[in-house]
């Protein structure tokens, strides 16, 4: 019976094998016979034309669909610019390999003599999703930052910050290796768009990471340019001059030079306009305070910044940056960066506090100020392998820093808006310098045994600020009928250093299979010297020294963590989970009040992480992971900073360290037949001992004193959701993204009535955000560019101990930038955005229409000069209004800008290259010549037709958009 049952398995599995088949074929132009690399061949179902399985054509427009079972099917031809075309396919079970004769596709009849061989628009390769620049058109003279306003599932901000996936993008590689260190804008508002070729997004792993090929958890969101290699060796870039009314000016120069392996480029600007084509960074904490005062903790949110660059600066900066080849083994990369910042502000605010029951302050600030603020930075890279076996990374960088700011302020305080409570007026004066310095190393062996490895990785960092100012303050209280005078100056001395080192060694367990051992050791320590004297109107000099606002504190913390990991990956399945136990202990030693404090913790570093390829387009990824946080060092000292009379905030040095749970999930897919793309976030995190403000307010007097404590019960949760597809007519295409955030905060909120009673309640503040973004760009080849956006958010803020203040408040954004170019040279371009405010305080529910509009003519051959006469806020309606909504108030604040002014702008493009290279560029996307194939289908013949003849229900043509 078994021998029966064993011969009918072998001829149903050899049933079954046979009906397996392999469909074959290949697809040229009808015009020249010429081969059509790239063209998506779909084998649809004839019944429900549902998708069964795809291929590609190669360079010789060949392409293969292999493992397919006999039955009825719809073949499918589909390539940017050419006509769709369709074939009925008949398998036969007992045919092995089918063979379609060769089909050739017509030219779209809008698309005649433009048509180039292109690579397809956008491709899922693992957790990288790619780009290729050149199939997202833009308007002349465009930068990368314009082409990543076109891509899907990217987004481009007003202040030129780029989101991707529903995340910030935090660093931006080109050709792989860090652009003037981790500063996203100078690589997307510096590169020019002609000479991109990929444009990448993934998740940038530490250099442990990599080293180990473990996922440590600390990724970071990248964009990774390639440029094109048929650029060659040669230069390009530009020289920007302009001048306008009101003695404005703006002046940009950036120069790039390739030869082989060497790549550098200089930028350079001056201007007045508040123009800013890099990240600012402030290592020395801004503000006024002494350098004592505790870091804002708890669940702070603005919920809608407006768009509109803040201040008044003049802004002076420059830079290079350098990669090479050093010999065959070695690639050094490294950079400079100087800028020199004069910011002038005026702003209007109103805050209001919410405290138990139905009291309430609110807080009005009329301030203004000037800072000027010096910055200097260098980062160095250098990558060698001494053979194949040994690997070494060596990154230092350096920033340095000196700003010098002062302000000037009127508060007045009210319960309610009648009560007066006091008024104060304040000013100060602060000089700081300081410097901030770290170095990394990564050394990594492989055995000669795949899979087994062993890495060494060390740190080392240190930073300095010193800093010095007088603080004045003149504060009328009407309760008491008193005055209160602050007249002080102040030394602030604080530097830390830090260190650490690890060892990672990988094992393979199968050839599919990792495990993982790790240590890691850290110690890290703080020093604060701050010294406070008081005016002497005697001596007329600040010599009463102020032991309350004195302190001298160190600050030590150590750690020891142990870390077991298991990674298992196949062709689908990336996955890994570990866990570590870390030892670690917080010293505190306060020698100005005699107080010393020691805490040792241990804690659970649990990670899990899951990489899965649903299909060749489609990916899902879910990280898990369990980290740390300690308190700074301003944070829990116990010194006093007194530098707004009306909050003042002290340090804690019974501060723990906070843990928090994060977890994330992210679906990217992207379907190649018709270009339609998802990608879905889920972000959430709970943290326990989470560090928050404590607010003590005295009724009375309207004063605030804050300090840090930590407290259980905050989350955090984001969701986005984005969905694009291309359209026929006109050629373009329409994205939708849908966010939604929610927080849970906790703060403890006291307060002291005038017969000092003391209420003191837990404040739980929950706070939700609903978002739409609705965008529409052109892929347009010629004439005319557009994008266009609409932001409606609705916001959601929700006070435990004060229901009556809960608030709903709603924004709208509306964004279009059309440019119309001619053949001729000619280009006239606007760039409107209105934005809608309610829900907020009497004042600030404004809308804001701003319009900049320009009218330029190219110029000399080649069009590489350009001169430009524009107008911007052509409306002179120009304003800046942002709220804050945190655990215990709700601030708005409008803040001067730069309104109505003309500019006429004249720009030179540089262009130089060596002949052979500039043909390359040329042909870069032409195919190889053909090569004379069989031909079963003469080129008059049709080789396909939709379903129900040529004006079936199926679309006639290529996905447009791309």
């Amino acid at each position: 019976m078994k021998y029966i049952l064993l011969c009918t398995w072998l001829l149903l599995t050899g049933i079954s094998l046979r009906a397996q088949t392999a469909v074959r074929g290949s697809v040229a132009d009808i015009k020249d016979s010429s081969a059509l690399q790239g063209t998506t061949v779909t084998l649809c179902n004839n019944t429900d034309t549902s998708e069964v399985a795809f291929a590609v054509t190669d360079a010789k427009g060949l392409y293969i669909i292999g493992n397919i079972a006999a039955g009825h099917y719809l073949l499918r031809f589909s390539f940017s610019g050419y006509d769709l075309q369709y074939k009925n396919l008949q398998l036969a079970s007992a045919v092995q390999d089918t063979t379609v004769p060769r089909v050739y596709l017509t030219v779209h009849a809008n698309d005649l003599g433009n048509v180039t061989v292109q690579a397809a628009p956008m491709r899922v390769k693992g957790d990288t999703t790619e780009y290729t620049a050149g199939m997202y058109h833009t308007k002349p003279n465009a930068t990368a930052e314009d082409v990543l306003k076109k891509l899907p599932g990217v987004e481009v901000s007003k202040d030129g910050s780029v989101t991707a996936q529903g995340e910030t993008v935090q660093r931006v590689l080109v050709n792989g290796k860090r652009f003037f260190g981790d500063d996203p804008k100078l690589a997307t508002q510096n590169l020019p768009q002609d000479v991109i070729d990929k444009i990448q997004v993934f998740d940038d792993l530490s250099d442990e990471s990599k080293a180990s090929g473990f996922d440590d958890g600390n990724r970071v969101k990248t964009i990774n340019i390639t440029t094109k290699k048929s650029t060659g060796s040669g230069y390009f870039g530009k020289v920007v001059a302009a001048a306008g009314n009101k003695q404005l000016y703006n002046s940009a120069v950036n120069l790039s030079r390739m030869q082989g392996d060497q790549q550098i480029m200089l930028i350079g600007q001056a201007n007045n306009i508040n123009v800013q084509n890099f990240t600012m960074r402030d290592i020395l904490g801004g503000g006024n305070n002494r350098g004592g005062g505790v870091a804002m903790a708890g669940g702070a949110a603005a919920f809608d910044v407006s768009p509109n660059t803040t201040g008044l600066t003049r802004t002076i900066a420059g830079g290079i940056n350098y990669k090479d080849q050093w010999g065959k083994l070695t690639e050094v990369s490294g950079s400079y960066f100087y800028n020199n910042l004069r910011t002038n502000t005026a702003q209007q605010s109103l805050t209001e506090n919410f405290y138990a029951g139905d009291s309430s302050l609110l807080n009005r600030q009329d301030a203004s100020g000037v800072t000027q603020r010096i910055n200097n930075r260098f980062n160095l890279n250098i990558e060698t392998g001494f053979d194949s076996a040994n690997t070494l990374t060596i990154r230092p960088d350096f920033s340095w820093q000196q700003s010098d700011n002062t302000s000037s302020s009127t508060t007045s305080n009210t319960r309610g808006k009648t009560g007066a409570i006091s008024n104060s007026v304040a000013n100060t004066n602060a000089a700081s310098k300081g410097y901030n310095g770290n170095a990394s190393v990564v050394y990594r062996h492989k055995f000669s045994k795949v899979g087994r490895t062993l890495s060494f990785s060390g740190n080392f960092g240190a930073t300095k600020h010193e800093k010095e100012g007088t603080n004045y303050s003149l504060t009328e209280y009407f309760s008491n009928d008193s005055v209160a005078v602050i007249n002080q100056r102040y030394y602030s001395n604080t530097n830390s250093y830090n260190l650490g080192g690890g060892i990672s060694y990988t094992e393979p367990l199968s050839s599919k299979s990792l495990l993982q051992l790790e240590y890691n050791y850290a110690f890290k320590q703080n020093n604060a010297d701050i010294k406070t004297f008081a005016y002497d109107s005697a001596k007329e000099a600040y010599a009463i020294p102020d032991s309350l606002l004195t302190n001298l504190y160190q600050n030590n913390y150590t750690s020891n963590r142990a870390t077991v990991s298991y990674r298992y990956k196949n062709n689908k399945l990336n996955f890994s989970i570990g866990s570590g136990v870390q030892w670690s202990t917080l010293t505190s030693d306060n020698e100005s009040k005699g107080l010393y404090l020691r805490q040792n913790f241990t804690n659970f570093y649990p990670t899990a992480n899951l990489n899965y390829k649903i299909n060749k387009t489609t990916n899902l990824r879910f990280n898990y992971s369990g980290r740390t946080g300690q308190p700074s060092v301003s944070q829990l000292q116990p010194v006093v900073d007194n530098s707004d009379p009306l909050n003042i905030t002290t340090g804690n040095p019974a501060l723990k360290q906070s843990f928090t749970n994060s977890f994330r999930m992210l679906y990217g897919s992207f379907d190649r037949a018709n270009a339609k793309t998802i990608f879905a976030t889920v972000n959430a995190s709970v943290t326990s001992n989470n560090i928050v403000n404590a607010t003590i307010t005295n009724l009375a007097t309207g004063v605030d004193t804050i300090m840090p404590i930590n407290m259980n019960g905050a989350y955090n949760m984001s969701a986005m959701f984005h969905y694009g597809f291309p359209l026929k007519n006109p050629k373009s295409n329409l994205n939708f993204i849908t966010r939604i955030t929610g927080s849970r905060s906790t703060s403890m909120l006291t307060t002291i009535d005038a017969n000092a009673v003391r209420n003191a309640q837990e404040n739980i503040t929950n706070s939700y955000s609903f978002g739409e973004t609705i965008r529409w760009t052109t892929n347009l080849k010629e004439n005319f560019d557009m994008n266009f956006s609409a932001s409606p958010s609705y916001n959601i803020a929700r006070y435990s101990i004060q229901p009556l203040q809960n608030a709903n408040y709603f924004s709208m954004s509306l964004s279009a930038e059309p440019t119309y170019y001619t053949k001729s040279g000619w280009i006239v371009a606007a760039n409107f955005n209105y934005t809608m405010y309610s829900g907020r305080a009497a004042g600030y529910n404004t809308s804001v229409p701003l319009l900049n509009a320009s009218v330029a003519k190219q110029l000399f051959a080649g069009k590489r000069g350009e001169l430009k006469f524009s107008i911007n806020d052509l409306l002179n309606q120009n304003v800046s209004i942002t709220r804050t909504i945190t655990d215990n108030y709700a601030k708005d604040v409008q803040t001067k800008t730069l309104t109505r002014y003309a500019l006429l702008t004249f720009t030179y493009n540089l262009r130089s290259f060596k002949q052979q290279q500039q043909q390359k560029q040329k042909d870069m996307f032409m195919p190889p010549p053909p090569e004379k194939q069989g031909e079963a289908t003469p080129p008059g013949d049709n080789p396909g037709t939709p379903p129900g003849g040529a004006d079936g229900g199926a679309p006639a043509g290529p996905p447009p958009g791309v």
